[in-house]
C-alpha cells in the first residue's frame, strides 16, 4: 500500500513538472528563449519560496507559532490521552478528514478551479495560473514538511514510524484553505479552513498525531500557502500567440 502510494506522488510530481517544461518549451521551440523562461519561472518560484523567511510578511504567522508550538508541546500527552478514551468523533468522520487531506481536498479544488473557470467564462490564462498556484503550495508544502519529518525524527504517538512531526496532512490542508480563499474569498475560505481543522483533528482522533505535530503543520502549511500567493497575483502570466501559422503558449515571467 506504501509502495503503490509513493508511486502515486512520484507520478503526480512528474507530471506537474512535464506540464510547466512543456508550457516553457511551446513558447519558443526553435530558440534559446525557452532557457530565459525556464529561468523566468526558477526566478519566480525561488521567489515564493524566499517569501516564506520573509520575517515581515509572515509576522502573524510566527508570533503565533511562538505562542502555540510550545503550548501544544506542554499539552501533547493530555491531548492525545483524552482522544484514545473519548475519542472527538466516529469513526467515519475521521475518515473524511483522512480522505480530504490526503488528496480528495486537492483533486476536488482543481476540479472547482477548472469548472469555474468554464462557467464563469474567465480567460484560460488565468485558469492555468489559478492551477499553477494551488500545485506549486501543495507540492511546496508536500516537500517541506517531508524534509523536517525526516530531520526531526519524532515517534507516531500510535508507535508506527518516526514521521509524526509535523503532519503532512494537516499542513497540506492549511496551504490549500489559504490559496482556495485567496481565490474565492472570505466563506469558500472558513469552508476550506473547516476541513482543514477535521484533519488535523482526526490525525489526533486516529493517533497518529500529536497536538504539536498539527499546530505545527497548520501553521507551515498556512506560510507556504501565503508566500507563493504573494507571488501569483503580479508575476505568473500566460499568453497564447499566432506565430507562423502556429498556436504558441507562453509563460512570461520576471528574468
Amino acid at each position: 500500500m506504501m509502495v503503490r502510494l509513493k508511486y502515486r506522488k512520484v507520478l503526480c510530481a512528474l507530471l506537474c513538472t512535464l506540464f510547466l517544461v512543456s508550457a516553457l518549451r511551446a513558447q519558443q521551440p526553435f530558440s534559446n528563449q525557452t532557457d530565459n523562461r525556464l529561468r523566468g519561472y526558477l526566478s519566480h518560484y525561488y521567489q515564493g519560496i524566499r517569501n516564506t523567511w520573509d520575517t515581515k510578511y509572515q509576522k502573524p504567522i510566527l508570533i503565533a507559532g511562538s505562542v502555540l508550538i510550545p503550548i501544544s508541546m506542554l499539552l501533547d500527552n493530555q491531548v492525545q490521552n483524552y482522544a484514545q478514551r473519548h475519542g472527538f468523533y466516529s469513526d467515519n468522520i475521521s475518515r473524511i478528514g483522512d480522505l480530504y487531506g490526503h488528496r480528495w481536498g486537492y483533486y476536488t479544488t482543481l476540479a472547482v478551479i477548472i469548472t469555474t473557470g468554464i462557467i464563469t467564462d474567465q480567460s484560460w490564462q488565468r485558469t492555468l495560473s489559478n492551477t499553477g498556484l494551488l500545485i506549486e503550495s501543495i507540492l511546496t508544502t508536500s516537500k517541506v514538511t517531508s524534509i523536517i519529518k525526516t530531520i526531526s525524527h519524532r515517534q507516531r504517538p500510535n508507535g508506527k514510524g518516526y514521521r509524526s512531526y509535523p503532519s503532512g496532512h494537516t499542513s497540506s490542508a492549511f496551504a490549500l484553505a489559504a490559496v482556495i480563499k485567496y481565490l474565492y474569498g472570505k466563506y469558500p475560505g472558513c469552508f476550506a479552513y473547516g476541513m482543514a481543522a477535521l484533519v488535523a483533528s482526526s490525525r489526533i482522533n486516529d493517533n497518529k498525531h500529536y497536538l504539536s505535530d498539527v499546530v505545527s503543520g497548520a501553521l507551515l502549511g498556512i506560510m507556504i500557502g501565503r508566500s507563493f500567493i504573494r507571488q501569483h497575483a503580479t508575476e505568473l502570466q500566460y499568453s497564447i500567440e499566432l506565430n507562423s501559422g502556429c498556436i504558441q503558449l507562453g509563460l512570461h515571467l520576471p528574468l
